[in-house]
């Protein structure tokens, strides 16, 4: 385990070569973005090759930066280059520092009177099941607003209070953080679903572990409702056989349709193949609830566009599904 007091140092250092606290300006970004580019590709030529510079360009700039910092970043083997544990400290910051820099640079270059568009991260069972009205009645009734909607790639609160978006859209478990604002916009039903003939199609399911010897699909481990059946598991004292990432909700639908494991999705996500009987609904009800929700940066409650947006939301939701509207009254 990371010595905290090694974190803490990592910081300082951090900082006071940015000049935060000594006044200096030693750290380069253009030093961070090499030491990102090594980490990620875990080669030196391979990262001087996606910069456009030499190897020993690159190796300089590690090296001033290790120097800055005082501590080695990067292990050198014949296999590649990996990251030492003050390297994964710094790399925490360093690509958000990074970004920064260049959202500035791009902020500075954009004209003086432009406004900000409103970067709205969105789940894609959001976006394809929820939002879509909500998309066309901004562009019918509100066609001035100027918005930026982007996939979510990561932790939605963890990008909101980074500022790499401002607002997000996402279904699972009810959310707590205390540094960003948060909504619950309605309940939303989950569906354990797989071909019609899956083993477990047509029979009670009487324990969660008897999920385990079966391969489950997903679209990305870091939804909420994922990492809620793989706790469900867990808690059973059981562990999925297989855990199969296909990156989109419709490549899970895919390869559940063709008998390839089972998947945990919306209700709304999959409600056309369950009415159509290519996929099964299995008898098991997860033992957690998830919502609609959205989390948003502080500041941004007095931005129109984003009250805007918010509202919208809020009206077509709750329109999307009358019969959830008790439901929705008791939870928001």
């Amino acid at each position: 385990m990371e010595d905290w007091r090694d974190s803490i140092r990592i910081r300082v250092r951090a900082l006071a070569a940015l000049g935060a606290l000594d006044g200096g300006c030693r750290m380069n970004i253009k030093h961070l973005s090499a030491f990102l580019t090594v980490a990620d590709s875990r080669s030196f030529t391979q990262a001087a090759r996606i910069l456009g510079l030499a190897q020993p360009t690159v190796t300089a700039r590690i090296k001033s930066l290790e120097q800055t910092l005082d501590t080695p970043l990067l292990l050198r083997t014949a296999s590649g280059a990996s990251l030492t544990p003050a390297g994964r400290r710094l790399h925490r910051y360093a690509r958000r520092i990074v970004q920064l820099s260049e959202l500035a640079q791009q902020s500075v270059c954009d004209p003086a009177d432009a406004p900000d568009a409103l970067v709205i991260g969105a789940a894609e069972c959001i976006v394809t099941y929820r939002l879509v009205p909500l998309i066309e009645y901004l562009h019918l009734r509100h066609q001035q607003l100027d918005l930026s909607l982007r996939a979510l790639d990561g932790d939605p609160v963890r990008l909101v209070r980074e500022e790499q978006i401002d607002c997000a859209f996402f279904i699972g478990p009810r959310t707590a953080a205390a540094d960003v604002h948060h909504r619950v916009l309605r309940p939303e039903g989950l569906s354990l679903v797989a071909h019609p003939e899956h083993p477990l199609a047509g029979r009670p399911v009487l324990s969660t572990a008897d999920l385990a010897p079966h391969t489950v699909a997903c679209a990305n481990r870091e939804s909420g409702y994922q990492r809620g059946l793989e706790r469900a598991l867990v808690e059973a004292g059981a562990v999925a056989r297989g855990i199969l990432v296909l990156g989109s909700v419709d490549a899970v639908k895919r390869s559940v349709g063709e008998g390839i494991g089972m998947a945990l999705l919306p209700t709304v996500a999959v409600a056309e193949e369950l009415r159509l009987g290519q996929l099964r609904r299995l008898d098991w009800r997860a033992p957690f609830t998830v919502y609609s929700q959205c989390v948003w940066r502080r500041g941004l409650d007095d931005d129109p566009v984003f009250r805007t947006v918010l509202g919208t939301a809020r009206q077509v939701l709750a329109e999307s599904d009358t019969a959830a509207g008790p439901a929705l009254q008791a939870v928001c």
